[in-house]
């Protein structure tokens, strides 16, 4: 948590909300690793897509298991079968 990623004193944003930043690189070869073609993912997308999507679980007695309710179903699998 912080108010830039730079540290708790410096605002060089002008952002006086304390908020979370993160975000998801992905490297398919140590080369691409700070270099001019890096590939960042927007992970608020993801997170949205991810929270429309979520399944109902229940925890596994005597275990620390979760299961989903209802299993994940691909339309597009079931057809092909």
């Amino acid at each position: 948590m912080g108010h830039t990623g730079y540290s708790a004193k410096e605002n060089v944003n002008n952002i006086e909300t304390v908020h979370l930043h993160f975000g998801l690189e992905l490297v398919f070869d140590e080369s691409q690793k700070e270099s001019n073609n890096e590939i960042w993912i927007n992970c608020y997308e993801l997170t949205k897509f991810l929270s429309r999507n979520r399944s109902k679980v229940y925890k596994v007695e005597g275990t620390k298991e979760w299961k989903r309710v209802t299993e994940i179903r691909l339309p597009e699998v079931d057809a092909a079968n």
